[in-house]
């Protein structure tokens, strides 16, 4: 019994001993859906983009990292060419929004099925925009900066 009592007792004491981890995330985003063949991001997306590095800038002490997915719907005319423009053209308008080219991440599809989005409504989201912090030696002390409003709560 002795034994048993000392290493749940020592399992315990390791337990109490290990400081709390804290992770949240923190992330801005926005997808839009373009006309049929087109290459060109609508105003509306250039507007939340624009806003979207903004308030990323107010996260304090890190560098952006910008998230560019595009796809191409199958029933368009050359969907992985179109996936590769549309990418280029928002790589393109980050830069000039001043996120480093080094900072850029770029993935594109072939979208064989619509989405469908909160309203029930189809939605082909062939451009979308994500950004995230880069920290060095991690993001976890932006959980509880007041400047910064973690898309998810602390996990401890």
């Amino acid at each position: 019994m002795r034994p048993i009592l000392f290493a749940h007792l020592f399992a315990l004491s390791i337990f109490v001993a290990t400081p709390l981890a804290y992770a949240c995330t923190i992330s801005t985003d926005m997808a839009d859906t373009l006309p049929l063949n087109s290459t060109d991001i609508p105003n509306k997306a250039r507007i939340r983009i624009a806003e979207m590095v903004l308030e990323a800038r107010n996260w304090p002490n890190v560098g952006i990292r910008g998230i560019v997915y595009a796809g191409g719907y199958i029933r368009e005319r050359d969907p992985a060419a179109l996936a590769h423009r549309r990418a280029a053209a928002l790589k393109t308008y980050l830069i000039q929004l001043g996120i480093g080219e080094q900072n850029i991440w770029v993935d594109t599809r072939t979208i064989k099925h619509p989405d469908v989005d909160n309203d029930g409504r189809l939605s082909l989201n062939q451009i979308a925009v994500t950004l995230v912090p880069i920290c060095d030696g991690g993001c976890e002390r932006l959980c509880a900066d007041p400047r910064v409003t973690p898309t998810s709560q602390p996990i401890r």
